[in-house]
């Protein structure tokens, strides 16, 4: 090969390398990403926090329970027992207090004194609560207690509510209601399934009524075998005219019950006294928190 032919073939070998070196060389740095214009607002639902769970000193504080009279209560205006949002809890809103709670006349807690306590346990039976408001972190219940004695105020002796935190309850439900007609003498009970009408055997007397306000079953049974109130469902609600008939315990507390006495009618000191196959229904059936409303 000739010395000018051998100059061309090496010049024409380095050109056709030199692309395939530089595609080894070390990459040029990116450009910038091009930047993220949103074009139309984004809408994010925001929901108010819940306050802290802040622990209450409860030393000294009234219990709210059936013995007890408690000034602060606030009363129900108007309100009745929230839906359930689960219908597997039941078709009607109550509240299991998992511990005793401080009790305020309003949500928010904060620098309010509490007007009570509302304890884990009524009368050794767990406390639930029919609930009737809510706001975040707060429910508003329906409570077994009294806000003063007849003899003072007989308008705020029954249908008292209270604020307590969320934190401090368990969700629960109930699908029972009940309705008393006093002047029919009949106890109405809707289960969730069907709806069965009970006759009465006796309500309050004119002068000791049983209380025209909704009021809920506390989830207390008892027996007391000999007296003439062999079994007894405890109710929330107290006479509006007595402050106390049960002097052992300073109050006067109305309830579903068997009786011994052979007397009908208005006669009761605002109890509903039913027979035995009737309260059968109820006995260790009927919900804690179940709503019983009295009508004439």
């Amino acid at each position: 090969m000739s010395p000018h032919r051998r100059v061309r073939r090496a010049v024409l070998v380095a050109a056709l390398l030199v692309p395939s070196l530089g595609a080894c060389a070390a990459p040029r740095p990116d450009a910038p990403p091009a930047p993220v214009v949103v074009r139309a607002p984004v809408a994010v639902p925001k929901t108010t926090a819940p306050p802290p769970d802040v622990r209450v000193d409860l030393t000294g504080l009234v219990t709210i329970d059936p013995t007890h009279v408690v000034p602060g209560l606030p009363g129900l205006d108007g309100l009745t027992q929230l839906a359930s949002d689960d219908p597997a809890l039941g078709r009607w809103r109550t509240a299991v207090v998992v511990r005793d709670t401080a009790a305020y006349a309003a949500p928010g807690g904060g620098s309010a004194t509490p007007v009570g306590v509302l304890p884990a346990r009524t009368f050794q039976a767990r406390t639930v609560v029919p609930v009737v408001d809510e706001r975040p972190g707060w429910l508003r219940v329906m409570v077994a207690a009294r806000g003063a004695l007849p003899s003072r105020d007989a308008t705020r002796t029954n249908e008292r509510t209270a604020w307590i935190r969320v934190g401090d309850t368990q969700p629960a439900g109930t699908s029972w209601r009940i309705t008393v007609s006093t002047g029919a003498r009949t106890m109405t009970v809707d289960d969730g399934a069907t709806v069965t009408t009970y006759p009465v055997l006796a309500t309050g007397s004119p002068s000791r009524p049983t209380p025209p306000r909704p009021q809920f079953v506390v989830g207390t049974f008892w027996t007391d075998p000999g007296s003439t109130t062999p079994r007894v469902v405890l109710l929330s609600s107290q006479s509006e005219t007595m402050d106390d008939y049960d002097r052992a315990t300073g109050t006067s507390a109305t309830a579903f019950h068997t009786t011994t006495l052979a007397s009908r009618g208005e006669v009761s000191n605002g109890c509903i006294r039913v027979s035995d196959d009737v309260l059968d229904v109820l006995w260790r059936a009927v919900s804690a928190g179940t709503l019983v409303l009295v009508t004439a």
